[in-house]
């Protein structure tokens, strides 16, 4: 095997872990922004809920969203 060759193979190699490393590190901190996103909403709704103790928070969840006025659930891609 040439060297060239040898080389070439070493920086593929490089590049998928390089690429592998970012898609590992990317989906845990999309994974922390989630868990902090979850956590400040439900904070808000205990917030809510506190002042109007009488009021359903059933239907909100972070898994929902408004659309034209209505609590729907939101399709993920």
């Amino acid at each position: 095997m040439s060297q060239r060759i040898r080389v070439f193979e070493l920086e593929e190699a490089a590049e998928a872990s390089k690429a592998k490393t970012f898609e590992e590190a990317e989906a845990e901190l999309i994974g922390d922004v989630v868990d902090a996103y979850d956590a400040g909403f439900e904070d808000a709704l205990a917030h809510v809920a506190c002042v109007h103790p009488e009021m359903d928070a059933s239907p909100f969840a972070v898994s929902n969203r408004v659309v034209n006025g209505k609590i729907v659930p939101r399709i993920l891609p």
